[in-house]
């Protein structure tokens, strides 16, 4: 009798040591490595700041084109862009190094010409083109990951993007009006509607980069802005 439950007291304390062992090495397995939540908020925010320094560079040929062709209306909307999208490309670079990636600008590009007036309507048919082909599906993404730091960047750009399209529709009637962008979050203005503070990012409209009759050409090797 002490013999059969010695022997079932042995069994038991196996059972028991065989379950410790599987559930021991269960739960110290190491986990698998998850992909970076991050990565295609980069890769959305390197796209956009290719895209970004790609249209700096257009539009800063077609100022040079108009200047050539002393159409100075024309020339101080076209830097006023060009300054807009150089802005915006490089809060994309900031953000995408403070999320651990890095940034590289596209090469050297072809750069489309012609009379100015021919450039005007081809800047508008192209932004109508983007906007409207515009999924903002990186937006959704950036705020589905709590992102709200890459979601604000990519909301200013789509709104840039709006606000070119309304300036440019008005491109037969701007021969006296100036511009202006915010040094913040590049949001462009018309200087007959001027806001006291940026509404994207709250910059005092002092410190706005004006492109006027006299200043129409403005530096555009602005540093990064921090945000």
């Amino acid at each position: 009798m002490k013999l059969r439950l010695l022997s079932i007291l042995l069994l038991f304390v196996a059972s028991v040591g065989v379950l410790v062992w599987l559930y021991d090495g269960k739960a110290f397995t190491p986990p698998k490595h998850s992909r970076s939540s991050w990565h295609e908020i980069i890769v959305d925010l390197e796209a956009c700041g290719r895209l970004k320094h790609l249209k700096a560079r257009q539009y800063k040929h077609f100022a040079e084109i108009a200047a050539a062709e002393k159409r100075p209306d024309a020339e101080r909307l076209f830097r006023a862009i060009a300054f807009s999208e150089q802005l915006q490309e490089q809060n994309c670079a900031s953000a995408i190094r403070r999320l651990g990636g890095s940034y590289t600008p596209p090469p050297e590009i072809a750069l489309f010409g012609g009379p100015t007036d021919r450039n005007l309507e081809r800047c508008l048919g192209i932004e109508r083109y983007r906007f409207g082909k515009r999924s903002d599906a990186e937006i959704r993404r950036a705020l589905s990951r709590e992102n709200r730091y890459a979601a604000r960047l990519l909301i200013w750009a789509a709104a840039t993007d709006l606000r070119e399209i309304f300036l440019l529709e008005r491109r037969t009637g701007f021969e006296t009006e100036s511009f202006a962008v915010c040094p913040g979050c590049g949001n462009l203005y018309s200087t007959n509607h001027l806001d006291h503070y940026c509404p994207h990012c709250l910059t005092p409209g002092e410190e706005f980069v004006r492109f006027e009759k006299e200043t129409a050409e403005a530096p555009l090797n602005v540093p990064t802005i921090p945000r």
